[in-house]
């Protein structure tokens, strides 16, 4: 357990690293990756599969980052270069 938690402090901290100096739309899969390996070590480790509230709620989440993600691509593409 301990193994388990030094190594998640150092994968949060280098993610939001990553967030100060690179764009959003390139850091953005990489965190919700975080939420793949929950859902696989759930299953994996305790044999529970995520309920109905939870599934929308990931489901929520990826759609707000993708949405993100393609937003701040489109705008990327209006903008003028001078």
């Amino acid at each position: 357990m301990a193994g388990a938690g030094f190594f998640l402090i150092f994968g949060h901290f280098f993610i939001f690293m990553a967030y100060r100096v690179g764009p959003t739309g390139v850091v953005a899969p990489f965190y919700y990756c975080f939420t793949v390996w929950a859902v696989i070590s759930g299953v994996l480790v305790f044999g529970q599969f995520p309920n109905a509230l939870a599934v929308c709620g990931i489901l929520l989440v990826v759609a707000s980052g993708l949405t993100i993600v393609s937003l701040d691509e489109r705008k990327r593409r209006l903008t003028v270069v001078a």
